[in-house]
């Protein structure tokens, strides 16, 4: 078990390393503009902000909450190049699955204007990429955790972190059950990273096999709502092709058929969001996260949880 020094140093160093991966995908991006280069920045973006916000969560400084600006500023300025790559791929699928020469046609139209709008969307990034400011973003970061740790405190740091995510991540299911449109959907999925996320970060430092295990469920979840997203993204683009041009029958075929599957993917989408606290691996999640954040619980607060409450402190 490390002691409180020990800790706080370990600490420290992951945030520099992550600082140096972000520093470095980020070089990766100038340089070979490819989609996985794009993907391991927009990663590095949230590992990184998971430690500011881990660090500042007791008690924000406007410092914490500018390089949580700053780190979600350059992760949303390379979103609608990642979603070009992905309905690109998207595309080149379709038109290999389809049947006629004017099916063919739509899916290669839909392509060229998707493939048009990413290279304004990349050109637009390297006018702007100085504005960033990724380096010194990373810079501020790191001067950041260093005075926010505090040997007794970092406990309770990621306590409260794994409490929030949990929370805003129950929030975002309400949201979506409430109202389930294309938005709401989204912000699942950016609340389930945000408490997987969370969830890895505590387990390097308070490891916890069987938790660990149990968040890699989280990760389904992530994939399964992105791939709709993903989809409910690319029917957008389809339509916005053809919404001011005469539809020639094979464009009738292919919006109707798209609009079908999305519509499809919407219910199914809704039923199983709607169900996940139905599920076993909720429940185990719930018991285990709880567990963990009552184990890490200083001082008279855990003797009262203790005593006023059986189920633990994640409700």
């Amino acid at each position: 078990m490390l002691s409180g020094k020990d800790l706080e140093k370990e600490v420290a160093l992951y945030a520099r390393k992550r600082v140096r991966n972000l520093r470095s995908s980020f070089r990766a991006v100038v340089e070979n503009s490819d989609s996985r280069a794009v993907h391991d920045f927009r990663k590095e973006t949230r590992l990184l902000q998971t430690i500011v916000d881990a660090c500042g969560i007791r008690q924000p400084t406007r410092m914490t909450k500018k390089i949580r600006r700053r780190l979600q500023k350059a992760r949303r300025a390379l979103g609608d190049w990642r979603d070009s790559d992905v309905m690109l791929k998207e595309l080149k699928k379709a038109q290999r699955k389809a049947r006629t020469k004017g099916e063919r046609l739509c899916w290669s139209q839909v392509a060229r204007r998707i493939a048009k709008s990413r290279r304004r969307i990349v050109n637009k990034f390297f006018r702007k990429c100085k504005s960033l400011k990724v380096t010194a973003t990373g810079t501020k970061a790191k001067a950041l955790v260093k005075k926010k740790l505090k040997s007794k405190s970092i406990m309770d740091s990621f306590r409260l972190l794994l409490q929030s995510g949990w929370k805003k991540w129950n929030g975002a299911i309400d949201d979506f059950v409430r109202n389930p449109a294309a938005p709401e959907l989204h912000a699942v999925r950016i609340k389930t990273k945000t408490l997987r996320y969370a969830i890895e970060l505590t387990q390097r430092f308070y490891p916890d096999n069987h938790l660990a295990s149990a968040s890699e469920w989280l990760k389904d979840i992530q994939d399964r709502v992105g791939v709709w997203h993903d989809e409910f993204m690319l029917s957008r683009r389809v339509l916005e092709t053809f919404s001011k041009s005469p539809r020639e029958p094979s464009a009738v075929k292919v919006l109707r058929e798209l609009k079908e599957k999305e519509i499809a993917m919407a219910e199914s989408a809704r039923n199983f969001i709607s169900s996940i606290r139905k599920t076993g691996n909720y429940q185990r999640l719930k018991q285990l996260l709880s567990a963990s954040v009552y184990a890490m619980i200083n001082g008279r607060d855990a003797a009262a949880i203790a005593t006023n409450s059986i189920t633990g402190p994640i409700k």
